[in-house]
Formats: structure tokens, sequence, C-alpha cells
């Protein structure tokens, strides 16, 4: 079983976290913004789901 697309695109998005943590961290840390971590941990949920998929199975007939 190789990468399929929504592999790649879910590394990407992993990528993109390490990025992001900054920005989370910075304003929940200097703003006390806590709603922002309800979507960060569902982005960092989303992107390790769709790297770690192996896809649909299929059924040969």
């Amino acid at each position: 079983m190789g990468f399929r697309w929504f592999n790649i695109i879910g590394f990407l998005m992993l990528l993109s976290v390490l990025f992001l943590n900054e920005v989370v961290y910075l304003n929940v840390w200097y703003d006390l913004n806590f709603v922002v971590i309800v979507p960060a941990i569902l982005y960092l949920g989303i992107a390790l789901w769709l790297s770690l998929w192996g896809g649909l199975r299929r059924q040969d007939a």
C-alpha cells in the first residue's frame, strides 16, 4: 500500500502545524483566547487522520 493524495495532504497539514503552533501558543498565552484551542485541536486531528488513513477497502469480485 503506497501513499495516496489524502496522505500527502495530511502530511502537508502536519508540516503547517509546526508554523501555526506559534500563532496559537502566542494567542492563548498573551490574549487568553482559549477559543482558538478547539479549532487547532480539530485541525491537528484531521491532519493526523488524513496522514495515517489507508483508504477504503475494495472487495475483489
